[in-house]
């Protein structure tokens, strides 16, 4: 369906804002830029050398930082690296990170697409509204932090690792490493802007990308009684050789991505909070592709984008079985 391939064109509208917002990139420097002295905070004062270098593969004597302004409605800027060479940019770039607004009228699994990357691969981020891929971590800010930034819609913070990251830590220790960065970030924003919560804060658990599997065709997306999809299946052996990639856990931020590119069908439950009150503030009404339960006492948002009605009502009433809905 066509909000499928609208991940492309969203992922290159967003591509276009960061060029357009390259104007403002650079504005503001640390310390570093010609001063003797050694630059000590990060990223909007965010960030001390110790988070910096916890991305730092092979780490440098001195790391700068190159920074666009905030409150200015446009993606905000900020990338760091080894010093400062001779025009005044960092000699080697180690992450970038950016604050701005994501978009409206998306599903979670689109929003999710924004925050944090085009992937099956993704996995929450305990605790907060936000995910972390392969060499990107994205986290939504509190609702208020959208107005002391000018952004459009509700305020994220994403992260890119740009350096040999990937293929130094694996099993999980460089999605740790940039979700601790990303949320030591988003936390000291949040504070420095006057729109920090309680609940938003890091967590010690590691976001752990999620593996294919095979699907059981008697329990699709490893729900009991799911079966539609494979009912769907043009053949047994078809059905059988098909992909899944799903959330473990509750259903704070659950997740199936089924199949595979522009033909996978994604399925999404969800209980936070702050994902819930973007929902409700878009005054979107349950219908084909959206319903509200009510899980095991808690609110809970079940999406998917397949437009097959059959597999709608299935999905809905798979997640009811397993959470204890109404």
């Amino acid at each position: 369906m066509n909000r499928k391939r609208a991940r492309i064109v969203v992922a290159a509208a967003l591509a276009v804002a960061v060029v357009a917002a390259g104007a403002a990139f650079a504005v503001l420097r640390g310390k570093n830029d010609g001063s003797p002295t050694e630059q000590t905070a990060f990223c909007w004062g965010t960030l001390a050398r110790g988070d910096v270098t916890a991305l730092s593969v092979s780490p440098v004597q001195r790391y700068s930082s190159e920074e666009g302004p905030l409150n200015k409605g446009v993606p905000s800027l900020c990338q760091v690296g080894e010093g400062l060479d001779s025009n005044g940019g960092n000699r080697r770039v180690e992450f970038r990170m950016m604050v701005t607004g994501l978009g409206s009228g998306k599903d979670v699994w689109h929003m999710a697409d924004d925050i944090a990357g085009v992937s099956d691969v993704r996995a929450p981020i305990p605790g907060v509204p936000g995910w972390a891929n392969k060499r990107t971590a994205g986290v939504l800010l509190p609702l208020s932090c959208r107005g002391k930034l000018g952004v459009g819609g509700a305020a994220y913070m994403q992260l890119n690792a740009e350096g040999d990251q990937e293929d130094s830590w694996r099993d999980g220790r460089l999605q740790k490493r940039m979700t601790d960065v990303l949320m030591k970030a988003a936390t000291g924003l949040a504070r420095q802007l006057g729109c920090s919560e309680p609940s938003f804060k890091s967590h010690d658990q590691v976001p752990h990308l999620l593996q294919e599997q095979t699907v059981d065709t008697a329990e699709v997306c490893g729900l009991p009684g799911f079966t539609a999809p494979a009912k769907a299946a043009t053949a047994t052996k078809a059905a059988k050789a098909a992909k899944e990639y799903v959330t473990g856990g509750d259903f704070r931020l659950w997740s199936c991505s089924l199949g595979s590119g522009t033909d996978a069908t994604h399925f999404t439950v969800t209980q936070d909070p702050l994902l819930l009150a973007l929902h409700d503030a878009a005054a979107v009404t349950s219908g084909r592709d959206s319903d509200l339960l009510t899980c095991g006492g808690r609110k809970t948002l079940v999406q998917d984008d397949s437009g097959d009605s059959e597999l709608e009502r299935e999905f809905r009433a798979a997640v009811a079985r397993r959470g204890d809905c109404s």
